[in-house]
């Protein structure tokens, strides 16, 4: 069942986007990824993917992603800005 919160709105398939251009439309946030190309299986470098939730926390990404989950055997879930490492103090 999915659990839906207000604002969580669904988003569709975006089409076919690269690496920089997810992180320009989507900057810090959480993004579900399918159809995902890589040219090399185990490496986190892609040529495209197409985007099926974001959000700014990452539950609220994957529920959106959830309607979609049977179509696809994998969803990468991915934050485009950069993680602060709190045992450094980053904020």
């Amino acid at each position: 069942m999915l659990n839906m919160q207000p604002g969580d709105a669904v988003t569709l398939r975006s089409e076919p986007m690269t690496w920089p251009q997810i992180c320009e439309r989507y900057p810090n946030e959480w993004v579900c990824l399918v159809e995902i190309d890589r040219p090399e299986p185990q490496n986190f470098t892609f040529r495209s993917a197409r985007v099926v939730g974001h959000a700014r926390d990452p539950r609220s990404a994957l529920r959106q992603a959830h309607v979609v989950r049977d179509q696809y055997d994998c969803i990468g879930h991915y934050f485009t800005g950069r993680i602060r490492d709190a045992s450094r103090g980053e904020r």
